[in-house]
């Protein structure tokens, strides 16, 4: 069982250029990879979302990746904008005019403002520099699976304790059925016997009427389907694979059944024990969204 929230950092330097890679996920229903490269590296997207499907199935993934090159100095292309410059020069003539300060200029100053020069890196990727790249995220993606799988460890655990308390619940549930069932039985009687009042009633048919209303309120069917939803949820939780999608839909079959009880019956002790039923399921809920 994994997790689907991970993290997994790495870094890979060549003679030229460093590359780090950081990977981060977290709950999806779908797997939705999001990169965010550097524009060297665009053309590489595809191949980096095939090495991280082999580990990652569902989820939402941001991948940051960074490109340190050592020496760009030799490579970068200086541009200046002369209009500018000479339209950043006017204003300021201009305004020392009107505030009849006296004019001066600096040239540093004039360098500095916004889009009188600019520095644009103009080298290409290095040699072997796609290599790097896809070591450092191979390693980023590793280590995160590493983390998702010691964090499903921990969900896991967490929803065989949960597992367990319901099992309980259902065990005091089934031991309170016969109980129901002749509460039931008593009231269908008595109601009957109500309704027919001053006639004579037939205990052949009485008893079949008292069957037929039993059968209806009896919960012994959702009793049972329980223990296989369970049975089924533990085998999935003790597997290997990614069980996400399967657990989140026997999550909704156990709160199925156990509402099935809940408005089938009308013994105190069974809705106590009901709502403490449904209070787990939704913590086992709350967990499996976490699981891939």
């Amino acid at each position: 069982m994994k997790s689907m929230t991970g993290y997994g950092n790495a870094r890979v330097q060549s003679k030229d250029v460093t590359v780090e890679v950081s990977i981060r996920t977290v709950n999806g229903r779908f797997l939705e990879p999001r990169f965010h490269l550097p524009r060297e590296f665009v053309a590489f997207e595809s191949d980096l979302k095939k090495i991280l499907g082999a580990s990652v199935l569902r989820g939402t993934v941001d991948v940051f990746v960074s490109r340190r090159v050592k020496n760009v100095g030799g490579k970068a292309q200086m541009t200046v904008n002369d209009a500018l410059a000479k339209k950043y020069l006017t204003a300021y003539k201009h305004l020392a005019k009107e505030l009849g300060v006296p004019f001066q200029v600096h040239l540093e100053a004039m360098a500095r403002l916004p889009e009188v020069i600019k520095i644009e890196d103009t080298y290409e990727l290095f040699p072997g520099e796609e290599k790097v790249l896809k070591k450092a995220f191979t390693e980023a993606a590793k280590k995160c699976d590493q983390e998702r799988v010691r964090e499903g460890k921990s969900v896991r655990k967490d929803l065989e304790g949960l597992l367990l308390s319901l099992e309980k619940q259902v065990k005091t549930i089934t031991s309170l059925r016969e109980e129901a069932n002749a509460q039931l039985q008593d009231k269908f009687e008595q109601k009957i016997r109500a309704r027919l009042k001053g006639n004579e009633i037939d205990p052949t048919r009485l008893s079949q009427e008292i069957v037929i209303q039993l059968e209806k309120a009896d919960i012994n069917e959702e009793l049972t389907r329980l223990s296989e939803h369970i049975k089924n949820y533990r085998q999935l939780v003790s597997s290997q694979q990614a069980e996400g999608k399967k657990l989140d839909f026997y999550t909704q079959e156990l709160l199925r059944e156990v509402n099935t009880i809940g408005s089938k019956s009308q013994v105190a002790k069974i809705t106590q024990a009901v709502v403490e039923a449904k209070t787990l399921i939704e913590r086992l809920r709350e967990q499996v969204q976490n699981v891939q």
